[in-house]
C-alpha cells in the first residue's frame, strides 16, 4: 500500500457499475468516494449538511425548492460544477428511480435552473424531507457522456482481490488534507480482516463482521467503534396465517409477548431496542409528550412491552393468538441465515413457545429464498430486516403510502395513513417531529409487523478512520477522512 493511503476492508466485492445506483451496501460506501451529493449525512449532525449545492430554501410551501451550486467544487478533468450539473443529476433520478423518483416533478419538469444561477426542484406534492432525499447518491449531479468525476477520488483500478481502488484527483476539494490513495480491499471472514488490521495493511474492518462471539472477543479493544445504523429489524406476520396478519388485536398480543430489551441483550451489542423505527430515527427531534410517552401497538398499560421486565399479554390475548394458530402446524419463524439473525429468532421462538405454548420453530433461509419470502409474504413469521435509504422518517413510511413499493406489493392501503403521511411531508423545521410521529402511530397500528431492534455496526478502526465518524446509513465518509473541515 503506498504510503499516503488509507484501506477500508469490504467484506465482498460491491455490486453493480453504476455508483449512482449502488446494488449494495459495500456499493453505496464506494459510492462516497467519488460522487458529490448536493446535500450529505454527516455523522452526528441531526440534518444533512451542504455538499455540491448549498442554500437550499423552500418555495410555495415545499413543492419546489431552491439551492445554489457550490462552484468552488471541481471535476476531476479540472471543469467547475455548474447549476446544470445538478439539473442534469436532479432529472436522471426522476426518470430512472421509480421509488426515489415518485416524489419530483417527470421528467425535464423536476428540475430547472433559474436566471440568477440557482437550481429550483419541483416536487409532485410539497415534501419537508428534500434535504434527507438529496443525499442519495442517485441525485448526484451529473455531466453525460463525461467520465469526469465530482467526489474527491477518481479510480484507479481494482486490487488482486476485486476490491476497487481510487487516487484522489488534483482538483478535489481539499486536497491537502485527504490521503493521496484510498483503497477497499476484500477481506473474506473477520479473523483475517482482524489480522490485516493489526499489520496494518487495513485500517478498519468490515463494519457487517461481527458476530456474537467478536462483541465480547473486542470488548475492550480501543479500536472498536460501536454505532446505530438506520437498519431496523421487526416480525412480520405472512399469508400463511391470516387470520392473525389481518386482526390488530392479534397481532398486538403476539408483540405484547416480546421483550426487546431482552431480544436485543441477547446480542450483545449487536442490536439495540427500537419499538418506534420513526422515533428512532428522528433521536433528539422528539417532541415533548404531555400525554404520556408513546407506546407500539400492543404496548397498552400493564404489558410492559420495550421495557426490561414485561408482564406479557392477558389470559383472552393468549388464548386467541392460540386458536388462530390452531391447526396450522409446526409455525416456523424464517430468517435470512446471517449472524445474529439466528440467536434472535431462536429467542423469539422461546418467547412465543413460553407465553403461548405453540410450537414455534426457526427457519434459516438463503439470502434469496428469504427476498422470496418477503416479497410474496409466503410465511407465517418472518424476522426481517429494513433499511431507511436516506435519513428521514420519508425513507421508511414512504413505500408503504400509496403509490410506494411496499403498498403496491402487498396490497397495504390505508386512507388515514395516506393522510397522516402528506400532512408529515409538508411540515418542516419545527412541527416536523411530530406530524412524522403521528403518521408513525397509525402506521404501527396496521403494520403486519412487529418493530424491535436496531441495528449496531461494530467494526476496528485506526484514529484517522475512527475521527471520520460513521453516518447514520453506516457510511464512513471520504471527506472526513482529512486532517481538517473540508465544506461548511
Amino acid at each position: 500500500m503506498a504510503p499516503d493511503a488509507l484501506a477500508l476492508a469490504l467484506d465482498a466485492v460491491p455490486l453493480g457499475d453504476d455508483p449512482r445506483r449502488p446494488v449494495d451496501y459495500n456499493a453505496r460506501l464506494v459510492a462516497e468516494a467519488v460522487l458529490a451529493t448536493p446535500y450529505r449525512e454527516a455523522p452526528g449532525a441531526v440534518r444533512p449538511v451542504p455538499h455540491a449545492a448549498h442554500g437550499l430554501e423552500p418555495v410555495d410551501g415545499g413543492r419546489r425548492w431552491r439551492l445554489c451550486p457550490d462552484e468552488r467544487l471541481r471535476w476531476s478533468d479540472g471543469t467547475p460544477l455548474r447549476a446544470a450539473d445538478l439539473v442534469a443529476g436532479i432529472r436522471d433520478a426522476a426518470v430512472r428511480d421509480r421509488q426515489t423518483g415518485r416524489f419530483l416533478a417527470e421528467g425535464d419538469t423536476a428540475a430547472r435552473e433559474l436566471p440568477d444561477g440557482r437550481v429550483e426542484v419541483h416536487l409532485r406534492e410539497a415534501a419537508g424531507f428534500l434535504p434527507a432525499l438529496l443525499t442519495l447518491p442517485q441525485f448526484a449531479p451529473l455531466r453525460p457522456g463525461s467520465g469526469a468525476v465530482l467526489g474527491p477520488y477518481a479510480p484507479d483500478g481494482t486490487g488482486p482481490d476485486g476490491g476497487p481502488r481510487f487516487r484522489r484527483h488534483p482538483h478535489a476539494a481539499g486536497a491537502g488534507a485527504l490521503p493521496e490513495r484510498l483503497e477497499f480491499p476484500v477481506v473474506a471472514g473477520l479473523a483475517d480482516a482482524v489480522a490485516a488490521f493489526r499489520a496494518g495493511r487495513v485500517q478498519a474492518t468490515p463494519t457487517t463482521g461481527f458476530d456474537l462471539a467478536d462483541t465480547e472477543r473486542y470488548a475492550g479493544d480501543p479500536a472498536l467503534v460501536s454505532a446505530p445504523v438506520s437498519v431496523f429489524a421487526s416480525l412480520e406476520f405472512g399469508r400463511r396465517v391470516p387470520a392473525v396478519r389481518r386482526d390488530p388485536e392479534l397481532r398486538a398480543a403476539v408483540a405484547a409477548a416480546l421483550d426487546r430489551e431482552a431480544l436485543a441483550a441477547g446480542t450483545r451489542g449487536l442490536l439495540e431496542a427500537a419499538p418506534a423505527p420513526v422515533a428512532a430515527l428522528l433521536g433528539g427531534d422528539l417532541p415533548a409528550a404531555p400525554e404520556g410517552p408513546r407506546r407500539p401497538p400492543g404496548s397498552g398499560v400493564g404489558s410492559g412491552v420495550g421495557s426490561g421486565s414485561i408482564s406479557g399479554p392477558g389470559p383472552a390475548a393468549v388464548r386467541a393468538v392460540r386458536a388462530a394458530y390452531a391447526g396450522a402446524g409446526p409455525i416456523e419463524v424464517a430468517h435470512a441465515d446471517f449472524v445474529p439473525n439466528g440467536s434472535v429468532v431462536a429467542d423469539v421462538c422461546a418467547r412465543l413457545r413460553e407465553v403461548f405454548g405453540l410450537d414455534v420453530r426457526p427457519l434459516a433461509l438463503s439470502y434469496a429464498a428469504y427476498v422470496r419470502a418477503a416479497l410474496t409474504g409466503d410465511h407465517a413469521l418472518l424476522y426481517t430486516l429494513t433499511t431507511a435509504d436516506f435519513p428521514h422518517p420519508a425513507a421508511l413510511l414512504g413505500p408503504w403510502a400509496a403509490g410506494g413499493t411496499y403498498s403496491r406489493t402487498t396490497g397495504f392501503s390505508d386512507p388515514v395513513f395516506d393522510r397522516l403521511f402528506g400532512e408529515a411531508c409538508r411540515t418542516t423545521e419545527g412541527a416536523e417531529a411530530a406530524a412524522w410521529l403521528a403518521a408513525e402511530d397509525r402506521w404501527l397500528s396496521l403494520l403486519p409487523r412487529v418493530p424491535l431492534l436496531r441495528v449496531r455496526a461494530h467494526y476496528l478502526a485506526d484514529p484517522r478512520v475512527r475521527a471520520a465518524g460513521m453516518t447514520a446509513s453506516g457510511i464512513i465518509p471520504p471527506l472526513g477522512l482529512g486532517a481538517v473541515a473540508v465544506h461548511r
